[in-house]
């Protein structure tokens, strides 16, 4: 794992944004159709908010990247508690994307249930082909998604579903549906986000890979592997 040691969160986006608008610049030059799986959290907005303001943002089609969730709240559409909402309020609100290929976990307000909506998004996350970057969130115990410690989601293997439902969540909201880690671990590129003192804790158990390892540890991208993260969050760590 490489670790991008960053100021503040400020420039955490700014440096996320510049790596991710080159991984998808670099793949449409290709004549591909590049897949971003995004997160939530005040890292994972500061990253929308900076790719939106980027001075290169238009050198990528966003009608032509595929956007999937690592995992959503199931809440209804539009709650404020969705993690597509960050999207829809920030970079989707000023470039044009494909609604096809933007994939959002079904809405509590849907008429589904919990499982249904997990067993329909994995059948959307089997489907894909390629993951070219993973935003992963890092949380104050180390969780990402909505994979947490010590929890049977995070031991899921290959061959069992691509997305799970989640009850009884350690952090609200209670119900949630998440990818997998083999999901997750189908990515080039896997890039944890940590901003602030509070992730300082979950750093030292990445970084130090202690056992058992918090499920950020067990991210692995195909290519690289990155934590990118502020001088607070790293302060325990160094």
């Amino acid at each position: 794992m490489r670790v991008e040691r960053v100021v503040d969160r400020r420039s955490l986006g700014e440096s996320v944004a510049t790596a991710l608008i080159g991984v998808c610049r670099e793949r449409q030059l290709a004549g591909a159709v590049p897949c971003v799986v995004l997160t939530g959290g005040r890292a994972g907005a500061q990253a929308l908010l900076a790719v939106r303001d980027h001075r290169d943002r238009d050198t990528v089609d966003w009608g032509r990247v595929r956007f999937l969730w690592g995992d959503e709240r199931w809440v209804p559409a539009g709650h404020a508690d969705r993690n597509d909402l960050l999207a829809d309020e920030s970079l989707f609100a000023a470039v044009e994307t494909d609604a096809t290929l933007v994939h959002r976990v079904t809405a509590s307000d849907s008429g589904l249930t919990l499982e249904e909506a997990a067993a329909e998004y994995a059948d959307v996350a089997a489907r894909v082909d390629r993951i070219d970057v993973v935003l992963s969130g890092v949380g104050e115990d180390g969780h990402i998604a909505s994979l947490f410690p010590g929890r049977s989601e995070l031991l899921q293997g290959d061959d069992e579903a691509a997305a799970l439902p989640v009850r009884d969540s350690p952090k609200p909201p209670p119900e949630r549906v998440t990818l997998t880690l083999p999901v997750l671990n189908r990515a080039v590129h896997s890039w944890l986000l940590a901003v602030g003192e509070g992730k300082a804790e979950a750093l030292r158990a990445v970084l130090g890979r202690t056992e058992p390892l918090v499920p950020a540890a067990r991210l692995a991208g195909r290519v690289d592997t990155v934590l990118w993260a502020d001088d607070a969050a790293l302060h325990l760590s160094a």
